[in-house]
Formats: structure tokens, sequence, C-alpha cells
């Protein structure tokens, strides 16, 4: 092949190493810095909004969800359609991010995804009965459709619907919060083929009042005891799984207790004469008491309290006098407020640099996001429930230049070069 003929492939090859290394640069993310957020508008419907604001994308044009839950790779969501409880039955569905396939589950709420984003936990409605209730748990598998039956029982007693469920981080196992007749209720572990593991005897405070240890082999929550019958007083419990036995009881009973992300703190309210709240942290391994805030908080019942992702933050919210504030507390027991607003909600974006709020009336609420140190506050949508779209590898590109697909940089520059070393050879040979 002679220099004159070779030079044109040469060419041509460093405008396909551009072309593609252009369409690298361009691969779509599920998640572009500094992130996305799902919301439900006022009626119901999903949407997708930039951190910024910027953009804002309709997910369904279908009103009526409550519930958003992102699948952890970010390409899908499950949404529950349906009110409160205890007033109306309500439908499970999935969707992607980009609104298409919008497809009804079942019957049924509480959606909880796998860590491979491949299944959803959830259970079947619930239906009143003097003798109790059956229902389901299930498992949909989005590879094959198959909506398996887990369990078919009598929760506890049946008389109360099954309020929440949480995965074991290994998804081995499912802890499934039944209600109770005023506020506690009881918490069944069960195994993936729906035999039961454990049914805790001790009455949990709420479904807020539970969390597993990262590492599955713990779980702590509020025993609220028996004062009123003679029996135990209420207490922070800290009990292996495997073993069923008390690792560490505090009489100082924390309420809504969160694990630290390593595993090795745990956060909880104290409450204090006159219906004040304390912020506690304990050493997960012996329940030692390591701080309580000399700062004294109003109402926390509905505060949803977080870690940051990196362990260095917990966000909470607090209301005295019908006024809330969000607040978040850093490593050296400081607090600082980031916003004020009735109802608040709070959500840590996945790199723990921003938070995502919605403050407002129930029926007219307002999003907002702000960094971690209260600055940048700054309003991105109308609605409620935000909810961070995990962060996710680039999917791969399916575009193509002269009927060849556009590959990553490092793979075309490995293609374009080989083409040059060709044509050399050529020429020389």
């Amino acid at each position: 092949m002679s220099r004159m003929t070779s030079s044109p492939i040469i060419v041509a090859a460093l405008v396909v190493l551009t072309l593609t290394m252009v369409g690298a640069s361009a691969l779509p993310l599920r998640t572009q810095a500094p992130g996305q957020i799902a919301y439900l508008d006022g009626e119901g419907s999903v949407w997708l909004t930039d951190a910024d604001g910027g953009e804002r994308s309709q997910i369904t044009s279908r009103e009526g969800f409550t519930t958003i839950a992102w699948a952890p790779d970010g390409r899908k969501l499950a949404l529950v359609e349906g009110g409160p409880l205890w007033d109306e039955l309500k439908s499970l569905y999935i969707v992607r991010a980009d609104g298409s396939d919008l497809t009804k589950v079942g019957d049924g709420y509480a959606p909880v995804w796998s860590s491979d984003s491949r299944r959803i936990s959830y259970v079947t409605n619930f239906t009143t009965s003097e003798e109790g209730s059956e229902q389901e748990l299930r498992i949909f598998d989005l590879e094959d459709g198959s909506d398996r039956v887990v369990a078919k029982r009598r929760w506890v007693s049946g008389l109360w619907p099954i309020e929440s469920l949480s995965h074991s981080p290994d998804d081995e196992l499912i802890a499934v919060y039944v209600a109770g007749l005023q506020m506690e209720g009881q918490l069944v572990i069960v195994d993936g083929e729906g035999s039961t593991v454990w049914q805790i005897p001790d009455l949990i405070y709420s479904a807020d009042s539970f969390a597993w240890c990262p590492d599955g082999h713990y779980i702590v929550y509020r025993d609220s005891g028996e004062p009123f019958i003679g029996g135990e007083d209420p207490s922070l419990k800290i009990v292996g799984v495997e073993t069923q036995e008390v690792v560490a009881s505090l009489p100082e009973a924390g309420f809504c207790p969160r694990w630290s992300p390593d595993g090795e703190k745990i956060s909880a309210f104290l409450w204090r004469e006159g219906g004040a709240f304390q912020v506690m942290i304990v050493d997960a391994q012996s329940g030692e008491l390591l701080y309580r805030s000399d700062q004294v908080f109003g109402d926390i019942w509905h505060s949803r309290p977080s870690w940051s992702p990196d362990g260095s933050r917990l966000v909470f919210s607090s209301s005295e006098d019908g006024e809330w504030d969000v607040l978040v507390m850093d490593e050296d027991g400081t607090f600082r407020s980031i916003a004020k607003g009735r109802y608040p909600e709070a959500a840590w974006c996945p790199d723990g640099a921003h938070l995502a709020l919605a403050v407002g009336d129930q029926e007219s609420r307002e999003v907002f996001v702000v960094k971690a140190d209260g600055s940048n506050l700054h309003k991105v949508a109308d609605g409620r429930m935000p909810r961070w779209r995990p962060q996710a590898v680039p999917e791969p590109s399916t575009r193509s230049v002269c009927g060849l697909p556009i590959l990553g940089s490092s793979a075309a520059l490995g293609l374009v070069l080989a083409g040059i070393w060709a044509s050399r050879k050529g020429a020389v040979s």
C-alpha cells in the first residue's frame, strides 16, 4: 500500500476516533451530578427533576400514587397507588425511569427491592375480619415475570395489618412489622421461603423503631415494655438475629434508632420529662452511651432521622409550638438548622453533599435542595416525597457511526491504532 493510499485511511480512522470519543463522553448516565430526584406532585403523578431544578420530566401521567421506591440500580421505580393503609386498597406498579413500561405488579403495598434490583417483596392488601385476616408475602421477579407467594398466613393475630417490610442487607431475611392496637406492634423475621426465623416477643413501638445492622447479624429496636401490667420498663435493645440473644439493653428507651453506615454506632432519641428529647449515640458493640446532647428538642415523632452515607452527619426534624426545624448534627455534636417548614421530609443525596427536602401542608408542598452545611437552599419543584436517584455506572451506548457501534474511548483507540498499524505494515510490504 502506498503512502498516499494509507493517508486517507489514517484520516478516516482519526475521524472515527473523534466521533467515538465524543459519543463516549456523552454516554447517558442514570445519575448526573449533583443528581436527580423523583417526587410526587399534588395529584400523585411521578416526576423527575435535576437537583438544580433546571429540567423536569413527567414519569407517569397516571395519578394517585402515594409511595416511590427506586431500584438500587436507578433504572426503575416501584410505585404504590392508593391512600392510607386502613382506608383504601392499594396496587403496586413498576415503571422505567424514562416513563416507559408502566406495569401493574399486583394488588398490595410496602415494596422492597432486592439489592440486585431483580426482585420486589411486597404484601397483599389487608381486609378487616373479626376472626383475623390472612395476608400474603409475595416476591415479584422482574426477569421472568413470576409473582411467587412466599407466605400466606395470619401475621401475629391477623387482626392488624402488616405495616412495613425490611430486607436484611444480604437479602436473606425479611423483617415484617405488624401494626398493633395503639402504636406498638410486633416484628416477625422470615427467610426467603416464608418460614419464621424469629417472632420477637417484645412489643416494638412503631415501624420506625427498629433497624438492621449493616452486616445483617443484629437488629436494634425500641421495646415498649409492659410497665402498666407489671412487666419490663421500656428499653433500647440490640439483639443477635441468629442467636436471638440480647447483646445490650439500655434503660434509656431510645426512639427511632438508626445504625450508622459503618455499623459502629446507633443514634436514637431519648425522651425527657415534659415531652422534650435529646439525641443519644451509643456504641453498637457494647451498648455504652457515647454521647447525649445538652440541647433538647421538641416533638420528633415524625422526624425520620437518617445518617449521611459516610456516617459523618445525622439529619432529623423537630417541632415546637407548631414550628418545624430540619436539623443536621455534625460529628462533633454541633447542631444547625438547615431549613424550616411544616411536615418536613429529608433525604440524603447518594454522595452526602446535599439533601432534598419537602415542606408545607399535606396538600400543598414544595421540594427544595440544600447543601449539607445549610447553604444554597433552593426550590426545585412543587411536590412531596423526594427520592434521590441512586448513583450508578453509565449504561452501554447503542449509537453507531457508519453502521458500527460507538464504543468507549479506550476500545476505539485500540481499533484505530490497530488500523493504522495494519496500513503501515501493508505499505512496508
